[in-house]
């Protein structure tokens, strides 16, 4: 099962209420830092290129915007956990990242950030409504601030989580469906569970690898499993 705690700030619908969604999303960080007794945060933005002049960047000032494109770590407030800047380029999992901060990041580089099994929480602020929403499907995090988004619910009838469950024992999920014998394992589950009749929702059973501890890629094996099944 997932472990990490993840938070979700909602993109508001109108691009004048940005900033509003960022004074909440650094709001939330000092909090979450303080529950959990989190002294790093990481920043991951699109790119680091001209990220100074972005609503994030422009939010945080420039003295703050340039001393992380040098690298360096600042301090949120006097004494509070240090913030590093990255992006979905530089990002690397295997250095503990504290609270990783996915801010106005596509759907797609989340997914490395969500691979980070040894972050100390996770935050998304995403930038469209429906990679927040499809992001908040997967993995129904707390939301911090406003919370207007409904949770869809869960179609997956027991005994297609049963045999979920089984399939996620006995794979190697460090190499997720890399293996051939996990691959045909994985064809062979969700071929029985078509042919006894169970419904199959590619996109849901996807999102329930990834809470699963499935890596982003494997989800996205056995989510193509499922489609070639029907």
């Amino acid at each position: 099962m997932a472990t990490v705690d993840r938070y979700l700030v909602e993109r508001p619908r109108d691009v004048e209420s940005v900033p509003d969604q960022i004074k909440t999303a650094f709001e939330g960080i000092l909090d979450i830092c303080q529950r959990h007794s989190i002294s790093r945060v990481t920043l991951v933005v699109p790119k680091k290129g001209g990220w100074e002049n972005t609503l994030v960047g422009e939010a945080l000032g420039a003295r703050v915007a340039k001393a992380l494109l040098k690298g360096e770590a600042v301090p949120l407030i006097k004494g509070g956990p240090a913030m590093t800047l990255e992006s979905p380029q530089t990002f690397r999992n295997s250095v503990s990242p504290g609270l990783i901060v996915g801010a106005h990041i596509s759907e797609a580089d989340m997914a490395k950030i969500d691979d980070c099994w040894d972050a100390a929480a996770i935050l998304y602020m995403p930038w469209t409504e429906a990679e927040g929403r499809a992001w908040q499907a997967t993995w129904k995090p707390e939301t911090i601030g406003p919370s207007t988004w409904t949770e869809p619910t869960s179609a997956l009838s027991a005994p297609v989580k049963e045999a979920l469950e089984k399939l996620t024992r006995n794979i190697n999920l460090g190499s997720g469906l890399g293996h051939p014998s996990d691959k045909t394992l994985a064809v062979k589950t969700i071929g029985r569970l078509r042919a006894e009749g169970h419904a199959l929702d590619p996109a849901e059973i996807k999102r329930w690898a990834l809470r699963h501890a499935w890596s982003s890629h494997a989800a996205s094996d056995l989510e193509a499993i499922v489609k070639k099944a029907r």
